[in-house]
């Protein structure tokens, strides 16, 4: 190892480029990322080596059996060309139809959190008003007492009211603080979102499924077999406390809210905009499940295949 120190006739910014490449070069020492040799580029997937949720998938979109025709040893080139042109339509638009849901997740994210940073604000705003008005009044009223208590020529009664009445003026303070804690609400938004087709609510044509993703939320899961992917969020939601239990007194009216219908009944707390939020969240990462599953669909109908 070199040592800096002994080398005197070294100019200043020498002497620093080394010292910061001993430093980088210890730095690079206790690094945990792990290396791995090449592997083949986009290597060619068979049904065989599918996951059984791509396979499942394949069944959905009803490409399973151009997929194991293009395989077969009798299929001329010609045969080829027109089914891999097949599928490869059927797996792109299938891919632009799932990108499609999580853009509109996404964007209706976006939007609930800027209403939710507005509420938040609002209350944090409230709550320090109420603060400075508590220590104010509480802080006058108790002054006020103590000197009352200080004269001869005036009963004690004066100065016991007003420290009296400072404790009342604190404790409503405080209990309405608690109040406002939960912060302020707002009316349903009226507009349909992505969970409101999987609910049986009103929808418009940003937020209905396409079929490709509907089959695909509707498919089940390997983990779970007797259940379908919508059927697993649901429960996850449920057991989130973002949806009521099923036959709960406000269940229907929790799904309304979260599916964007508006309602006059009740209106929407800081918390319901997380729960319909993080619900929203949930599709988003679902439809990007399915793209996953796509890219390796489409590994099947490499170039090769033609050859």
């Amino acid at each position: 190892m070199i040592s800096i120190g002994n080398c005197k006739h070294w100019s200043p910014a020498l002497t620093f480029c080394i010292a910061l490449g001993s430093i980088q070069n210890v730095f690079a020492a206790e690094s945990n990322l792990v290396e791995r040799p090449k592997q083949e580029l986009f290597a060619v997937k068979t049904l065989t080596t599918l996951t059984p949720s791509t396979r499942e998938l394949a069944d959905q979109l009803e490409i399973t059996g151009l997929l194991k025709e293009i395989r077969e040893p009798g299929c001329t080139a010609e045969r080829k060309a027109i089914l891999r042109e097949k599928i490869l339509e059927t797996i792109l638009e299938s891919y632009f139809d799932a990108a499609s849901v999580q853009a509109e997740a996404e964007r209706e994210q976006a939007k609930l959190e800027a209403v939710r940073q507005t509420l938040i604000a609002k209350r944090d705003k409230n709550i320090e008003y109420n603060n400075a008005t508590n220590f104010i009044t509480s802080g006058t009223l108790n002054t006020i007492g103590s000197v009352l208590g200080f004269s001869n020529r005036l009963p004690p009664f004066p100065g016991n009211l007003n420290q009296m009445l400072s404790g009342v003026v604190s404790t409503g303070l405080s209990m309405y603080a608690l109040r406002q804690n939960v912060g302020s609400k707002t009316r349903g938004q009226g507009n349909s979102n992505v969970l409101s087709e999987l609910f049986g609510r009103p929808t418009n044509e940003q937020t209905a499924y396409p079929e490709s993703v509907w089959r695909f939320f509707h498919g089940t899961s390997p983990d779970f077999p007797n259940k379908t992917r919508a059927q697993m969020l649901e429960d996850r939601w449920i057991g989130r406390d973002e949806l009521e239990e099923h036959g709960s007194k406000h269940e229907q009216m929790k799904i309304d809210l979260m599916c964007g219908v508006a309602t006059k009944k009740k209106t929407m707390t800081i918390d319901d905009l997380n729960d319909q939020i993080n619900m929203i969240s949930d599709i988003s990462a679902m439809a990007s499940l399915m793209t996953h599953h796509l890219r390796d669909l489409l590994r099947m109908i490499d170039s090769d295949v033609l050859e």
